[in-house]
């Protein structure tokens, strides 16, 4: 069991107090609506860094608490090391990708596609639209995906005079069901797959781990939705309408079909990237891959860089990612996380037994879910990180258990519109078209389903540490 690290005497302490309070603040003031999370999250972490600085030994704390080799004379140097490249690299390329394919009009013609296909029957609509939700939410970050498909979930039920509810909700359950399955998919998938290289993970064997989960969380989700609306989800469409969307013409906003045909190159080419990245002595990353996708879009397309640096790059959300890493990494060098790892490294002991790992599942299970829920699953998932990254578990006795920490990150997002920026869009978006919820209301509405997701993402867990992984 680690000893809390000595810095500065009483200084310390008051450090990590203060660090503490900061950090809690910070997060606080994210859940208030109309905060500028960028600015306050930024705020925080120049604060946290300052008191960090001047008030504990900052070398001795980011080599006990996190790990460390070597660390920079200079203190910006360190901190930059705090800071996963790869993950904000990939944020930024998939940004762009996202920017030129809606550029190109695909996404809208792939849902007037969905529509002329399902014959506007309510039920069909839904699995259709979660289905195009969750295939989008495997390659593209949340944030894109309910951008792209929420606002066209809503024309879609205008168009066929629908309640946009259920369908809007279930849109945005799934850009959290649909970014399990691909390292890329969501930013907890991102942090752990990119921050534990020495486990081997490698992208075909982390969709290999997450997909089947994926799809038993996608066919629950469906189900409870459709026994949850079954009302709105009974009505008959008439005749006039099916003729109508008969005549539908998927082709009619595009003014180029080429660029139809240039996006599916594109996806495609990025989706080969990403399985060849699997190969052993690859020298390609996932991160590098997408990147050069960038760079193959641009030349396929035969645009410039600086528009989509300008229109297709969530610079805010870069910057909040970056943020958030110092945030997250300076409370961790600071120690304030020591205690629940120290009682985790106690249960596992020196040599982890299956039911050590276990109750380290079921743990975190339970407490990712409220943790991820009220905190927001981007600093769960930092925090889940640094705590997995502490208990040292190799991959023989550990991807189990790191698979648990996976699905306990994105799985609480959906607990409450706190944990996920997909949720809390999608219930913006019901509120522009007067269909309001509350937050009590969504969290009465989604718990059961929320739960039940949790609670087997605990047990799939559980069954691949009990197989020995």
């Amino acid at each position: 069991m680690s000893e809390p690290i000595n810095l500065l005497g009483d200084f310390q302490w008051i450090g990590i107090i203060l660090i503490v309070i900061i950090v809690l603040i910070t997060i606080i003031l994210l859940t208030k609506e109309g905060i500028d999370s960028t600015k306050v999250t930024a705020a925080g972490a120049l604060a946290v860094s300052l008191l960090y600085l001047t008030l504990m030994d900052w070398e001795k704390g980011f080599v006990e608490n996190l790990g460390f080799d070597e660390v920079p004379h200079h203190f910006l140097e360190a901190l930059a090391q705090t800071v996963n490249i790869e993950a904000i690299l990939i944020i930024f390329s998939i940004g762009i990708i996202v920017a030129i394919t809606k550029g190109a009009g695909f996404f809208d013609f792939v849902s007037l596609y969905i529509v002329k296909l399902t014959k506007g029957d309510p039920k069909k609509l839904i699995v259709a639209l979660g289905g195009l939700t969750f295939f989008v939410s495997m390659f593209f970050d949340n944030l894109s995906a309910i951008i792209l498909l929420g606002s066209l979930t809503v024309v879609t039920c205008k168009q066929l005079e629908l309640n946009p509810e259920p369908y809007v909700l279930f849109v945005g359950i799934n850009t959290i069901i649909g970014g399990l399955p691909t390292p890329v998919s969501s930013i907890p998938n991102i942090i752990f797959f990119n921050l534990y290289p020495e486990t081997n993970i490698t992208f075909i064997t982390f969709t290999a781990y997450m997909f089947p989960i994926a799809i038993l969380f996608f066919a629950i989700a469906t189900a409870f939705f459709f026994l949850m609306y079954r009302k709105q989800l009974q009505i008959k469409v008439t005749e006039e309408k099916r003729d109508q969307i008969g005549r539908i013409n998927p082709w009619s906003g595009i003014t180029d079909r080429k660029n139809i045909w240039k996006s599916i190159i594109l996806l495609g080419f990025l989706f080969v990237g990403f399985i060849l990245t699997s190969i052993p002595g690859n020298p390609l990353d996932v991160a590098l891959t997408a990147l050069i996708s960038v760079f193959f879009g641009l030349f396929l397309f035969k645009t410039d860089l600086k528009r989509y640096l300008r229109e297709g790059v969530e610079w805010e959300m870069i910057i909040f990612a970056i943020a958030l890493f110092i945030l997250m990494g300076i409370l961790t060098a600071a120690g304030a996380l020591l205690p629940l790892t120290d009682i985790l490294t106690e249960i596992l002991g020196t040599d982890p037994t299956t039911g050590g790992l276990i109750l380290v599942a079921v743990i975190i299970g339970a407490s990712g879910l409220l943790i991820a829920g009220f905190l927001n699953s981007f600093s769960a998932a930092l925090i889940f990180s640094y705590i997995y990254q502490a208990l040292e578990l190799g991959v023989a006795t550990g991807v189990g258990l790191w698979i648990g920490f996976v699905l306990s990150g994105n799985i609480g997002g959906a607990l409450t519109p706190l944990g996920s920026i997909t949720i809390l869009m999608s219930l913006e978006i019901l509120n522009r078209e007067g269909h309001r919820i509350s937050f009590l209301k969504y969290v009465k509405k989604m718990l059961p389903l929320t739960l039940t997701c949790g609670v087997l993402g605990v047990l799939y867990s559980i069954g691949l540490i009990a197989l020995g992984f």
